[in-house]
């Protein structure tokens, strides 16, 4: 535990409170999921321009565009870097609690009691790459098409191995079923 960004828990257990499980994406699939777009982005970007600019005899303007496209490649690998140091999700027996940033980070909680749906998504992106998300969804939130949208993105865990998602997801319905129990006696 010493490489990672928390040396312990960034938040306060509540009294009776254990932490269950913690879970770290995948670097690679959370690198990809996190910076092949701005590549893609970039080099789209990048080629039109270089392109019109040789095409116009502006050489040193494709030159520029080629920079531009490195630095924000190593930008983007360098902010995927630090924002998966931050980034963990804790399961305890009362909550689930997310803690994500780049330049700072922020933690977030969703009472058990409040899931309603644990949705397993697999994207265009998560097949090609062979991966899934998770997404526990709180009462009175949505989610449509496998994308999140509604009130809460707590406890979003991307890049994930498939059999791990769904191992995540019964973990989740069952600590959720024993905490509504729990509530009621």
């Amino acid at each position: 535990m010493a490489d990672e960004f928390y040396a312990k828990p960034p938040f306060t257990l509540n009294e009776g409170e254990k932490i269950v499980t913690s879970i770290k994406p995948i670097w690679k699939g959370y690198f990809l999921r996190y910076s092949l777009g701005h590549m893609i982005f970039a080099a789209i970007i990048g080629i039109w321009i270089g392109v019109y600019a040789l095409r116009f005899g502006v050489g040193w303007f494709a030159a520029v565009f080629l920079g531009l496209f490195a630095a924000i490649t190593l930008l983007s690998v360098a902010m995927a870097k630090i924002s998966y140091g931050k980034f963990t999700v804790w399961l305890t027996d009362h909550r689930v609690v997310s803690a994500k940033g780049t330049i700072g980070y922020n933690i977030e909680s969703m009472p058990l009691e409040n899931i309603v749906d644990v949705v397993v998504s697999r994207g265009i992106l998560d097949r090609i790459l062979g991966l899934s998300s998770v997404m526990p969804v709180p009462m009175g939130g949505m989610v449509m098409y496998g994308r999140r949208s509604g009130l809460s993105t707590v406890g979003f865990i991307p890049a994930l191995h498939p059999d791990d998602a769904l191992k995540i997801q019964k973990e989740l319905f069952d600590l959720r079923n024993l905490r509504k129990k729990d509530l009621k006696e």
